[in-house]
């Protein structure tokens, strides 16, 4: 599984999307209304998180089911992630239900639903599967892929061990993140065992590497500014 990876070096990765500032959710609101699904999206982040508005997970995740609904993926990633554990009180756990609605948001394009779709179906014993959805989200340059793609290589159950992998994408983990002197020093000691040709296959991995986020992962990581440009662009 995944999660049991040989790198005791943890990465919290932080929920999709941010939420709004009191100003715009009355604009949010009112597009809402009107039939929005992305403010509704937004709405429900504001909810989660209380900022702007008070805090309500009841009304997060009404929204977030409405949105989903109408067709909005990160709405459908939140609402994977009540079903994965966070909504605890409102919903019962339920790791079908999580994959179900975390694979729309990663067959959009989102870098953090790839992730977390890779863990679910390495968790049901689905290697292969998993595997293929963490390296698209390693492709957009996502920390946390690349990151758990290095564990991966590095002594996974079911996926064959690549010392070179492993340096490479803990590399391109450092690369793009803000990295701590201990898993510097993680890779500056790695990095020591591995053979000439391990090596060169690793150097080769991170210059040939070039992410490309989608614009849906852009999205999400721009947070309050894509709500701000919905409304500039809707009102």
């Amino acid at each position: 599984m995944f999660g049991s990876i040989a790198i005791a070096i943890a990465l919290a990765v932080a929920g999709c999307g941010n939420a709004q500032g009191a100003p715009i959710i009355s604009s949010l609101e009112r597009l809402a209304d009107a039939g929005n699904a992305e403010a509704l999206y937004h709405l429900g982040m504001a909810y989660q998180t209380g900022t702007g508005t008070a805090q309500d997970s009841g009304k997060a995740l009404e929204a977030f089911r409405k949105a989903a609904a109408m067709g909005d993926p990160l709405a459908a990633y939140k609402l994977g992630c009540y079903y994965d554990g966070q909504g605890a009180g409102l919903v019962a756990q339920d790791a079908g239900q999580a994959l179900k609605y975390k694979l729309i948001a990663a067959q959009a394009g989102y870098a953090l639903a790839q992730q977390d779709v890779a863990t679910l179906y390495a968790r049901e014993g689905d290697v292969q599967s998993g595997l293929e959805w963490l390296e698209k989200s390693a492709a957009q340059g996502w920390s946390g892929g690349l990151m758990t793609l290095a564990s991966v290589y590095n002594g996974a159950p079911g996926i064959e061990r690549d010392a070179a992998k492993t340096a490479g994408y803990f590399e391109l983990f450092l690369i793009h993140s803000n990295p701590s002197e201990a898993q510097r020093n993680w890779l500056r000691k790695f990095e020591m065992g591995l053979s000439t040709d391990d090596k060169k296959r690793a150097d080769d991995l991170v210059r040939g590497f070039h992410p490309k986020p989608s614009p849906l992962t852009l999205k999400a990581l721009s947070g309050q500014r894509a709500a701000e440009d919905l409304i500039e662009r809707l009102q």
